[in-house]
């Protein structure tokens, strides 16, 4: 029949479907369907009212439902890293592990998950300016 002689030898990685999963969730959250079918630029562009120079602009102002391509990715990233540090929390929770990792994931477990949050948070402060105050 084949060249395998169990399914065992057919079976990813736990790594492989990890990665595959992490990198599969950015490009969900980084919206790289709606930039695909909307094709919106990289960044734009606003006129500044006092000099009339034009100024680059990376977030799209007060619309929740459209994105410039690098505001879609920076978004995503945050997502993922995020989760990343989610992940890490959970590796902190191994007891077979020694004592100075169990640390060092829990506190870079922390660290992503809230560089994570506040990033978002910033994110959506400037989209949305005076949301949630």
């Amino acid at each position: 029949m084949g060249k395998f002689s169990s399914l065992e030898e057919l079976r990813p990685s736990p790594m492989l479907v990890c990665t595959l999963v992490l990198v599969s969730y950015f490009f969900v959250t980084a919206g790289v369907a709606y930039d695909i079918i909307n094709e919106p630029p990289a960044v734009g562009a606003t006129t500044d009212p006092v000099t009339g120079a034009v100024k680059p602009m990376t977030f799209m102002p007060y619309r929740l439902n459209g994105q410039f391509i690098l505001e879609g990715i920076s978004g995503g990233f945050f997502y993922t890293l995020g989760g990343v540090g989610i992940i890490l929390l959970d590796l902190s929770r191994d007891k077979n592990k020694s004592t100075l990792f169990r640390n060092f994931f829990m506190g870079m477990g922390f660290f992503l998950t809230l560089l994570s949050w506040a990033a978002c948070m910033t994110f959506i402060r400037i989209k949305m300016p005076g949301y949630m105050r």
